[in-house]
């Protein structure tokens, strides 16, 4: 399916709304009027940190970005969360949409979210775009250690108890600090001054969405098919990543796919310091986004 470009000079309008589903209420961001694009989020994702890029992307797509169910104004599953889940909601949004074919994106976690949505709806699926995405285990840059320290963890996160204590401690800001010693001193965190505004108003239903995404995170990866997928994908990410190993991330793909297509980045981060404005993805990503126009 071809995309027509379209070159606005200024940002695209938004309009946020609530979807109810059969699995969750999501709330969801949508803007412009292209071929239809599902943006997967990435690890504890509002709506507020997402409205740039959204846009941006709207001057080619009619994009739908969502808060995952347990964040935000997105209601919790009833049941606990999973990926699979997340890739049944994405195909509930899709029919409710009435959209029988459209295009993926994820970045960072949102990558796992998107190849298991992708193994559900490849049939449906036009274009598969991947921003430094989290697609294996065994590209996390992580020592063995840090690894189980972040497991036991996210073990942790997943205990009621452990929640809602956690869920009082965080609403002090000395308590919030000690936590994110301790993230620095396991994992490789950046942006630490946006996480902790984040936890500081975090609800218990984000805390066990947490503690279940750090359980995928560290043994996710994804079976390589009998025979490559013919689906576009189109790769982005830095090679000085410092959470991902690029080269790992690639070969994944390159497993799984017959066509990739890449675009190489050399910032110094995973997430950059705060989010890229309108003008500057228009500065810096033009051009790769237009690579997927074809």
């Amino acid at each position: 399916m071809s995309v027509a470009m379209k070159n606005n000079a200024s940002p695209p309008d938004y309009e946020i709304r609530q979807i109810a589903l059969p699995l969750t209420c999501l709330n969801i961001m949508e803007a412009g009027s292209g071929a239809p694009l599902i943006v997967v989020p990435a690890t504890i994702s509002e709506l507020e940190n997402w409205i740039d890029l959204i846009q941006f992307m709207a001057q080619w797509f009619h994009v739908y970005f969502f808060e995952l169910p347990g964040h935000g104004l997105s209601t919790p599953f009833q049941n606990k969360f999973s990926t699979n889940l997340v890739a049944q909601t994405v195909e509930q949004l899709a029919d409710y949409l009435q959209h029988e074919r459209f295009n993926l994106m994820g970045f960072s976690f949102g990558g796992i979210l998107a190849m298991r949505t992708y193994d559900r709806l490849q049939h449906r699926i036009d274009r598969l775009i991947l921003n430094a995405p989290c697609l294996t285990y065994r590209a996390i840059l992580l020592s063995r250690t840090k690894i189980l320290a972040m497991r036991g963890f996210g073990a942790l996160l997943r205990r009621r108890m452990v929640q809602e204590r956690l869920h009082r401690s965080l609403r002090q800001s000395r308590r919030r600090a000690l936590l994110m010693d301790f993230l620095q001193l396991i994992g490789k965190v950046e942006n630490r001054h946006q996480i902790e505004q984040k936890l500081a108003k975090i609800e218990t239903s984000t805390i066990e969405v947490l503690g279940e995404q750090i359980k995928e995170a560290m043994k996710f990866s994804y079976p390589p098919p009998d025979t490559k997928y013919n689906t576009p994908c189109y790769f982005t990410m830095s090679v000085h990543d410092p959470l991902l190993d690029y080269e790992i991330t690639l070969n994944e793909l390159h497993v799984n796919f017959s066509n990739v297509h890449v675009t190489k980045l050399f910032y110094p981060f995973h997430q950059p310091p705060k989010p890229f404005t309108f003008d500057e993805l228009n500065r810096d990503f033009r051009e790769s986004i237009e690579k997927t126009l074809v």
